[in-house]
């Protein structure tokens, strides 16, 4: 028996049990960081189910689609049996999406409310109020009109599922002396490539996403993301932004008017039985969703029912507010500063064990950030320094062959855009085939063709876009068979816009 509970026994007293809202007596903000990553986990795992619950219901409404549009002669982005719309791994991958965004947008929220009774050592009635609140933004968050009652259920959830394993970690916090001179000096060692990065200016997107094409791990999660979000996607795009629509229209409407690329309109006796269709329009009362006319004018004069009337089908809207809020409204930079600190933390504790250990783990964190400082200062230097273009595009080194194009594509020729597109470096495939397109002309037709065929899921994008560009009979042929055949539903996707600038397709189809 410890000293504190022998003088408790002489004095005739027992310490009192801990209460079940108690937690850990210590402080300890390595256990907190712990906590609340395993309590992101779980949120992430939550909402990876409910977004497998949504692209499910989406992959049968893109099959039935896909019949449709196959019965009406016109080729579908995905066939049905599909293994972007059948197989599980895909469909667990689309639900990742789910689970990346609203998951980690939840855990961020949960973090927030876990600082209270972190700081005051017990759980308290005021955050079960609190609780409660949070399952409700959560719920806002990440509603869905499609599933409301599940909308429900995951957002009420989201809390306990954070809460459960933070406060198991939690209660196992022990005294520990964290040492908050060496963790500040760690995060600010750590964030100074971030700071250096901007200082050099800001880098276009498109460079970006060049340098992925560098590395085969990144180039590996570059094509997850493009070979599994289709069935995302479709979860949040409202009807407008669809690449295929299937318009169903009462024959009391016949009266189509102009219809735009990609659209299947059908005028049958009963609408609401047409499954797989993206919007049902009517001049009277339906049993299924639909959009009511009120006037005489054409279906879709000016576009009006898919770009204005359709939002009476955006059942998914609040959600895809609540993902752009992660996205773009800063939440994202929080998870960065976050993980920041965890990593400037794992260091600051790993050089009480070895100071070596940590500074290697230091050294091989800043060795990421080279390539990245190398490309900044090389395009700034280029930049400043046009004379020098000539031996860059010459030159042997695949850095400088490729600031050369990012940085100056007008000084290129056609037939040096012809050669760099047959590069070994696909990142420079890829500019080549950009700038081949802001130039246009059968020229680089036969270049596009073999393009085409290229390994990288990138590169056969842009040249299919180069192609809607170019525009001739042959470019048309090409996406045509580009279409029908290329294993990428994200390739597909753009050949099909492409040629959708050459030949529009779009039917009208009536039906008994």
């Amino acid at each position: 028996m410890d000293q504190s509970r022998l003088g408790d026994a002489v004095q005739g007293k027992e310490k009192p049990r801990a209460s079940a809202l108690d937690l850990s007596e210590f402080r300890d903000p390595a256990q907190w960081f712990k906590a609340s990553c395993l309590g992101t986990i779980a949120c992430i795992l939550l909402y990876t189910l409910y977004g497998f619950i949504l692209v499910s219901s989406h992959a049968k409404i893109l099959s039935s689609q896909a019949q449709l549009l196959l019965a009406s002669g016109m080729e579908p982005l995905v066939k049905p049996g599909d293994p972007y719309l059948a197989g599980i791994l895909h469909r667990i991958g689309s639900g990742l999406f789910f689970g990346a965004t609203l998951g980690t947008l939840t855990a961020v929220g949960a973090m927030a409310f876990s600082l209270p009774p972190w700081l005051k050592h017990r759980f308290s009635p005021y955050d079960g109020i609190a609780y409660l609140i949070l399952g409700g933004v959560n719920t806002y968050l990440g509603f869905s009109g499609e599933f409301p009652v599940a909308s429900f259920v995951f957002g009420f959830a989201s809390p306990v599922f954070f809460f459960l394993p933070w406060t198991l970690l939690i209660r196992r916090s022990r005294e520990r002396g964290v040492n908050m001179r060496r963790w500040v000096v760690t995060a600010l060692v750590a964030s100074s490539p971030l700071f250096f990065i901007r200082a050099l200016g800001p880098a276009p997107f498109e460079m970006i996403r060049d340098s992925m094409l560098t590395v085969p791990v990144m180039r590996t999660l570059s094509d997850f993301y493009y070979n599994h979000t289709l069935l995302a996607a479709h979860v949040i795009k409202p009807a407008q932004a669809q690449e295929q629509k299937v318009i169903a229209v009462s024959d009391e409407a016949p009266n189509i008017g102009p219809i735009t690329h990609g659209s299947l309109w059908m005028i049958t006796r009963d609408p609401c039985s047409v499954k797989g269709a993206s919007i049902v329009v009517s001049r009277s009362e339906l049993p299924c969703r639909s959009i009511i006319l009120t006037d005489s004018r054409p279906v879709n004069a000016a576009n009006r029912i898919i770009e204005k009337e359709s939002k009476a089908f955006d059942r998914n809207e609040r959600m895809r507010q609540g993902i752009g809020l992660f996205l773009f409204k800063g939440p994202l930079l929080l998870v960065v500063a976050l993980f920041m600190l965890w990593f400037s933390l794992f260091v600051s504790n790993l050089w009480e064990r070895s100071a070596i250990a940590s500074l290697l783990v230091m050294i091989a964190y800043l060795a990421l950030f080279t390539p990245a400082w190398k490309n900044l200062y090389e395009r700034r230097e280029l930049a400043a320094h046009k004379d020098r273009i000539a031996s860059y595009i010459l030159s042997e080194h695949e850095e400088k062959r490729y600031l050369a194009l990012a940085v100056f594509p007008k000084e290129f020729t056609d037939r040096e855009l012809i050669r760099f597109s047959k590069d070994e470096s696909p990142r420079i495939r890829l500019r080549a085939l950009f700038e081949a397109g802001e130039r246009g002309g059968a020229q680089f037709e036969g270049v596009m063709e073999k393009a085409l065929r290229d390994p990288q899921l990138n590169v056969r994008t842009k040249a299919c876009w180069t192609l809607g560009r170019i525009g001739s009979a042959k470019a048309a042929d090409l996406l045509e068979q580009t279409l029908r055949n290329d294993p990428s539903w994200y390739v597909r996707g753009y050949a099909y816009r492409a040629l959708g600038r050459i030949r529009p397709a779009a039917r009208i189809i009536r039906q008994d």
